[in-house]
């Protein structure tokens, strides 16, 4: 699953809502809080820090889709392959240009399962700051992406 959200500047407040004391909200039972990096291993981080890096890469520009097929499911590189046609022909080609390389400002890793864990990354594209949110599952020996959420044109 590729979900692009579009983003959109939050309604003023005023000041009146920073000074209402928020009510705790009950957490149902079985919940628990996940804080970051809670029992991540350097292994689910590695992996984890790869794919972010690709996956800024390819939106980018500097990376060719296809290699998302290494590290995500078919449906993540179909949906995301789309996504990148779809924004190219709507966008107008760039003529002699420099590509800048992205970069990865910050990554968040929390492992809310064994054999799941879930990636927060801001992102600079092309000069504007972005946000990119994985899903890594453990199948057959490997962590693989299977859900993906950006900002990124």
């Amino acid at each position: 699953m590729v979900r692009i959200v579009r983003y959109r500047p939050a309604p003023a407040t005023r000041g009146a809502l920073a000074l209402q004391r928020a009510a705790a909200p009950a957490q149902p039972p079985g919940l628990r809080l996940v804080r970051p990096d809670d029992g991540v291993d350097t292994e689910v981080r590695a992996v984890a820090n790869a794919t972010v890096r690709l996956i800024a890469e390819i939106l980018a520009g500097t990376r060719p889709p296809h290699q998302l097929s290494l590290v995500a499911v078919p449906a993540v590189c179909r949906a995301l392959f789309n996504h990148l046609q779809s924004a190219r022909q709507t966008t107008p080609a760039r003529r002699g240009g420099r590509v800048v390389p992205p970069k990865v400002l910050s990554t968040r890793v929390q492992r809310p399962a064994p054999t799941v864990a879930e990636t927060a990354a801001v992102l600079v594209v092309a000069g504007r700051v972005h946000a990119l949110a994985l899903r890594l599952e453990h199948t057959r020996g490997r962590w693989r992406c299977t859900a993906l959420e950006t900002t990124a044109p």
